[in-house]
């Protein structure tokens, strides 16, 4: 190393340990931040009557929703212990006060600081997904809350029966389970009061909601307004649709916009094809380089 190069390197160790100091220094003078508490909220009244600009909320006949397993999911979507090393819980990435998303980062932060390679969706309204994940790889919340759970780079855990332990061996899990479903802890109980739990995360009353299904003129400003109209005559309602009496602003469809898919998929180039849902049994072509 030649002596200018060392004596910059000198210097730069020197500026930053002054500024290590300084900081250190100052540290007792940083501001306290008050904790966030709350009430829960009644989730199953929520879903037996939805806020105005939402329909009827689907609940699956296997898993009607009660007060002691929306309980029961409140505590799992919490708790820690349900990751590997014990850190990660689904709120984490999943963050009630970033509306159920995460949007500090560009993607979440997962097991030992891995980075997941896509954003955390909200769940707001998820009950009314027809499909789950970037691809709609699963189409219940029952059966989607496992892969999170099990996902290397997200809570890692090693099996399903490894879950199932740690919630076996928590004292204070002891009889909920029991109380909430008559087969007690297994792998379906798990999803099932998770999926309670997220089924009853809703949003609307919003002041579109009341000014364009209660006509409260008021409810939304002149700019706002503006923007409908530029929203409709734009096409955008063509996939971020509008009912008669409710507004979920998706028709849950996949779309080949030419961009994102290829990248999310870890392939070069942009994708010119469109997305197959082999569910569904269709494609939906969005621009005219899409071929059918």
């Amino acid at each position: 190393m030649s002596a200018s190069r060392l004596s910059l390197l000198v210097l730069l160790l020197g500026m930053a340990l002054i500024v290590t100091a300084r900081a250190c220094a100052g540290a007792s003078a940083s501001r306290v931040l008050a904790a966030i508490e709350g009430e829960p909220a009644d989730l199953v009244a929520l879903v037996e009557s939805p806020p105005l600009g939402l329909p009827a909320v689907p609940v699956p006949a296997r898993n009607p929703m009660t007060e002691t397993r929306v309980k029961l999911g409140r505590k799992l979507f919490y708790d820690r212990r349900l990751s590997f090393n014990g850190t990660l819980s689904c709120a984490m990435c999943h963050v009630p006060e970033q509306g159920f998303s995460q949007r500090e980062v560009r993607t979440p932060v997962g097991f030992q600081g891995r980075f997941v390679r896509r954003n955390a969706p909200t769940l707001l309204n998820v009950a009314y997904r027809r499909a789950l994940f970037h691809d709609g790889r699963e189409s219940t919340l029952e059966n989607q809350v496992w892969q999170p759970l099990l996902q290397a780079n997200e809570m890692a855990n090693p099996s399903i029966g490894f879950v199932l332990d740690t919630i076996r061996n928590a004292g204070d899990y002891q009889g909920l389970f029991e109380t909430a479903f008559p087969q007690g802890l297994t792998v379906e109980t798990v999803g099932m009061a998770l999926a309670s739990y997220q089924r009853g995360l809703l949003a609307a009353n919003s002041p579109f909601d009341r000014w364009y299904f209660r006509g409260e003129e008021g409810a939304m400003s002149a700019a706002a307004r503006r923007g409908w109209d530029l929203f409709r005559n734009k096409g955008c309602i063509g996939c971020h649709t509008v009912a008669k009496d409710h507004a979920h602003f998706t028709d849950d469809a996949y779309y080949d916009t030419g961009i994102g898919y290829a990248r999310s998929m870890g392939r070069a180039g942009p994708s010119t094809a469109c997305v197959w849902h082999r569910a569904w049994k269709w494609c939906q072509p969005y621009h005219s380089s899409c071929q059918t």
